[in-house]
């Protein structure tokens, strides 16, 4: 029964039919005290389910950062510490359930010589859910949750320095980020706001910052006058991106966004290995992923939720999170990046021509 410490700027509602405080998908305005803190205790996750879970109690609300009642089981805890941010079509539902249902996978993982329990503190910024297949209006909401994620910057200062002061009372402990999706272009906007107003922030607050199935630009880390995702890698020690050509989000946002995303190939120069230096920057391709746990017509966006969908890509993420040098299938020097899954081979088409063949060996 996995209990979530999170913090949102969603704009509250009323509260939902079992009593319970609920929130929407607009911001609450930049202000100080503008996030709501709380833990949340998610119960029937179901592993092969990734969409299981119910909340079944949350702690009362506070607005001026996490309540020393709330921090106090994460205070007494040896385990390391995960922040997870969700990405677009989340309501804060859907967030926190997702956040219970990572903790729990990576709880269940086998990572020889390290755990793979964390304490996870959720992030969650006011996204939407989206009704599929309506063109017009997932384009609407697309747009809505990029407004949202821009907005979301100041509010993400905020968490950070809640973060900040945790991280001088939990010791030697880790701390990490995980980020997907949207959320990546949320923490676009909220470092480059960051370090415009903290040139000199101190040592990095992670440890490992995993950016899966990111929906940012592909030239994020390379942005000029210290934008974008350019000084991420002063607030965390490494960071790895994971990605896949075959997700059908990242193709559609490329098309909506016109820019080449980060989630689809990486960066463009990612093979500059003196620009991103391999003691900092891992780059993990998942094209070909062949796990998927959910059929499309259960998660039909399920080749971008691959991170949490594959039992390859997990062990993985975990691996990583924990310390230790994922086995991956090979490395490719010249682009400077992992594969997990065997690439697509190439067949003779009948009257000779060479067409692909999009089923891995």
């Amino acid at each position: 029964m996995p209990n979530i410490l999170f913090a949102t700027n969603r704009q509250r509602l009323l509260d939902s039919a079992a009593g319970l405080p609920d929130f929407g998908d607009e911001t609450l305005p930049a202000s100080a005290g503008a996030l709501s803190c709380a833990t949340a205790t998610v119960t029937d996750i179901t592993l092969a389910a990734p969409a299981s879970g119910d909340i079944v109690a949350i702690s009362p609300l506070n607005q001026d950062g996490f309540a020393d009642k709330d921090l106090e089981p994460v205070l007494r805890s040896q385990n390391d510490i995960l922040v997870f941010v969700h990405g677009a079509a989340n309501s804060f539902t859907d967030a926190i359930k997702r956040a219970a249902y990572n903790k729990s996978w990576m709880g269940a993982a086998t990572v020889p010589g390290a755990s793979s329990v964390f304490d996870v503190i959720a992030f969650t910024w006011p996204a939407r859910p989206y009704v599929l297949a309506d063109i017009i209006g997932d384009y609407s909401d697309y747009r809505h949750d990029q407004a949202q994620a821009r907005q979301s910057a100041f509010h993400f200062g905020l968490f950070l320095r809640e973060l900040q002061a945790l991280q001088q009372r939990i010791g030697t402990r880790r701390l990490h980020l995980l980020c997907h999706s949207m959320g990546n272009y949320m923490l676009g906007s909220a470092v480059e706001a960051w370090f415009a107003a903290n040139p000199q922030p101190g040592p990095p607050l992670f440890d490992e910052i995993v950016l899966a199935a990111a929906d940012e630009s592909a030239s994020t880390f390379s942005a000029p006058n210290g934008g974008r995702l350019s000084n991420l890698w002063r607030l965390g020690r490494e960071i790895t991106v994971y990605y896949n050509n075959n997700d059908v989000a990242m193709a559609l946002s490329h098309v909506v966004n016109r820019d080449f995303r980060l989630g689809y190939d990486g960066p463009p120069d990612k093979a500059d290995t003196r620009f991103y230096s391999p003691n900092v920057y891992e780059f993990v391709d998942c094209t070909g992923v062949n796990d998927l746990i959910s059929g499309v017509l259960d998660s039909p966006d399920r080749s971008h939720q691959y991170y949490r969908q594959s039992p390859t890509v997990r062990a993985d993420i975990v691996a990583t999170l924990a310390g230790q040098t994922p086995t991956r299938l090979r490395y490719d020097a010249n682009a400077n990046a992992y594969s997990l899954f065997p690439a697509p081979v190439i067949v003779a088409a009948r009257g000779g021509a060479d067409a692909p063949d999009h089923q891995p060996v």
